[in-house]
C-alpha cells in the first residue's frame, strides 16, 4: 500500500492533484530514520541534501514496515470550501412514489457526485421540503485531484476502479446517515455526475472513454437496485443515475440545462457553460441545442501549474494592487498563501494583463517596473506565477473560446444575441465576468446578461425528486441535443491558434 492511501485511510490527506505519478512533487514527507531508495521522481523534486534528510515524495513509497515519518502540517489538505447550493425552484410536487398509500416518512435524495466534493441533500417527497444537506470532500482524490489523472487511474486497473466506486458510495453513505438517522425512509436516490464520476459510481469500464474514440459505456438514464450498489435505504429503492449528452457532457449538465429551462423562456438564446478540467459548453437557440466539450487540461483546477493547489484554505485567489509598485495577494481565508487556485489563476493574469506586466502574446514584459526573476511574478514567499502557468492558461483558454466560437458558428448566430450566459458549477461561480471577458474567455456581453446557477446539478436531482414529470424532461433533454466533437477537427486547431493571445479577439502566432 502506498504511503498516501494509508495515510488516507488515517484521514490525513496529503495533496496528490498528479494522481501519485510523482510528477506535482506536493506529497512531501521526511523519514525518521532509514530511508527508501530515492525513485526517479524523488530525484527531480528534492536535492541531493534534501534527499540526504530523508525527504521522500509519499507516493512514491510504500508502508513495509514500522516506519516514523514527518509531515509539514503547512502541506495538508485543510478544509475544502464547497459550492453547495443551487437555486431554490419551486415546483409542483408529484414523485415517483405514491405519498398518499405510504405511511410514515417519505425521503428521497439527491447526490452530486463531483470529482473534488459530494453533495447530498434529503428532500421530504410528501411536500417537497429540503429536510438538510451535506457535503464533503471526494475521498477518490487520493488518486488525483483532476479528472483526467482520476479517469487514467481507473481505466488502468480494475482493482483501483473497484476502490474509487466503494470509496465513493462509503461517503454517500455517510453524509445520508448524517442527514437521517433511518435511512430505510429513503425510497429513491437520484444522483448526477460528469461522466467519469457516473463510469466509476456504476464500476463501467473508461477504456474507450479516454482513448479514441471516446465513446462513453453508456449515455442514457440508469435506474438501478440501491442494495446492489451499497447503499442501505429502504427495501427496493431505485438509484436513478442521470442520462449525458455526450461522452464527455454529464448527467450534471442535463441536470444544469434543466434547471435553467426551468427558469427561462424555451425560445431563449442561451450558452451554459461548465467549467474544468473539461469544460462542458451547451448552446441553446430556438432551432434546439448543440453541445461541445473544450479539453481544458487540469489548469482549471490548479493541478497544472507550478505552485497551483485546490481553493482551500490559503489559496491565492486574487491580488489587489496598493500602489505603483505594491500589492498583496488575497487568499481563501486570509490565511497565508500557500499555492495558486484556478479562479485566482485568472484573476492574477488578468491583473497583471491589464498593468502591462504581461503582453498579450503571453511573455512577461522586458520593461516592467516589477522585478521579475527567472522563477516568474513573485506573489508570495516561495510562490511565484511563472511563464509555464501563463502559457498553460492560454492552452485552457484557447480550447475553451474556440468551442463556444465554433458553437455560435454552428448555430449560425453571434454572442452579443445572447439572452443569457449562464455558468454552472463551483469553479466558473467565483470568476469575475470582467476578468473572464477581457482575457477573451467569455463572450464579451452585458453583465446583466450573466447568470451564476450555483450547484445546479444538485437542483436538478432534486427537481426530478419533487416531480416526475422531469424524468421525462430530462431524458428529451438529453437525446436530442446535438453532440459535435471538436478536438479532432481541423477548424478547431485553426481558431484554437487565433485565440491563444490574452484579450478579446487576439491573434498571435
Amino acid at each position: 500500500m502506498r504511503i498516501t492511501e494509508a495515510l488516507q485511510q488515517h484521514r490525513i490527506s496529503l495533496p496528490t492533484p498528479c494522481g501519485g505519478y510523482g510528477t506535482c512533487g506536493k506529497c512531501r514527507l521526511r523519514f525518521s530514520g532509514s530511508a527508501p531508495v530515492p525513485s526517479p521522481a524523488d530525484r527531480n523534486h528534492f536535492t541531493g541534501k534534501e534527499l540526504g534528510d530523508g525527504y521522500r515524495l509519499a507516493c512514491q513509497h510504500k508502508v513495509e514496515k514500522n516506519t516514523e515519518i514527518f509531515i509539514d502540517t503547512s502541506s495538508l489538505q485543510t478544509f475544502l470550501p464547497v459550492l453547495k447550493y443551487g437555486l431554490q425552484i419551486k415546483i409542483d410536487t408529484d414523485p415517483e412514489i405514491e405519498t398518499e398509500k405510504t405511511e410514515g416518512l417519505i425521503y428521497g435524495a439527491a447526490v452530486d457526485l463531483g470529482t473534488t466534493s459530494i453533495v447530498v441533500s434529503l428532500i421530504d417527497l410528501r411536500n417537497g421540503e429540503r429536510i438538510g444537506l451535506q457535503s464533503a470532500r471526494n475521498p477518490q482524490s487520493v488518486h488525483g485531484t483532476d479528472i483526467i489523472s482520476r479517469a487514467t487511474a481507473a481505466a488502468g486497473s480494475v482493482n483501483v476502479l473497484r476502490d474509487m466506486r466503494q470509496a465513493a458510495v462509503k461517503k454517500i453513505k455517510e453524509l445520508l446517515e448524517i442527514l437521517t438517522k433511518d435511512t430505510k425512509n429513503i425510497y429513491q436516490i437520484v444522483l448526477a455526475g460528469n461522466a467519469v464520476m457516473s463510469h466509476i459510481f456504476m464500476g463501467s469500464s473508461l477504456d474507450k472513454l479516454i482513448k479514441a474514440p471516446y465513446k462513453a459505456a453508456f449515455t442514457e438514464m440508469q435506474i438501478l437496485p440501491a442494495t446492489e450498489y451499497g447503499l442501505d435505504i429502504r427495501p427496493g429503492a431505485k438509484i436513478t443515475v442521470l442520462p449525458a449528452i455526450g461522452s464527455f457532457i454529464g448527467g450534471d449538465v442535463s441536470a444544469d440545462l434543466l434547471v435553467a429551462r426551468r427558469l427561462f423562456p424555451a425560445d431563449s438564446k442561451m450558452l451554459l457553460m461548465d467549467i474544468g478540467t473539461n469544460c462542458e459548453l451547451v448552446l441553446q437557440t430556438p432551432d434546439g441545442v448543440i453541445a461541445a466539450s473544450a479539453p481544458a487540461g487540469p489548469v482549471m483546477e490548479g493541478a497544472g501549474i507550478e505552485h497551483g493547489m485546490q481553493a482551500e484554505s490559503g489559496a491565492i485567489t486574487d491580488i489587489v494592487f496598493g500602489g505603483e509598485k505594491t500589492f498583496s495577494p488575497l487568499t481563501v481565508d486570509n490565511k497565508k498563501a500557500k499555492g495558486i487556485c484556478g479562479s485566482g489563476l485568472i484573476h492574477i493574469i488578468h491583473l497583471l494583463w491589464s498593468r502591462g506586466i504581461i503582453l498579450p502574446e503571453g511573455r512577461f514584459a522586458e520593461n516592467s517596473l516589477f522585478t521579475l526573476s527567472k522563477k516568474g511574478f513573485r506573489l508570495s514567499d516561495g510562490i511565484y506565477l511563472s511563464p509555464g502557468d501563463i502559457r498553460a492558461f492560454q492552452m485552457a483558454k484557447a480550447a475553451i473560446t474556440a468551442s463556444w466560437k465554433m458553437l455560435f458558428s454552428h448555430a449560425g448566430i453571434r454572442p452579443e444575441e445572447l439572452d443569457r450566459f449562464v455558468l454552472s458549477g463551483a469553479f466558473g461561480h467565483y470568476i469575475r465576468p470582467e476578468a473572464g471577458m477581457e482575457l477573451g474567455l467569455f463572450p464579451n456581453l452585458n453583465k446583466e446578461k450573466f447568470v451564476y446557477l450555483g450547484n445546479g446539478s444538485l437542483s436538478g436531482c432534486e427537481m426530478i425528486l419533487k416531480n416526475k414529470k422531469y424524468s421525462k424532461q430530462i431524458q428529451k433533454i438529453a437525446c436530442t441535443a446535438e453532440h459535435i466533437e471538436m478536438a479532432g477537427r481541423e477548424d478547431f486547431q485553426e481558431i484554437y491558434a487565433m485565440n491563444m493571445g490574452l484579450g478579446n479577439d487576439v491573434y498571435v502566432r
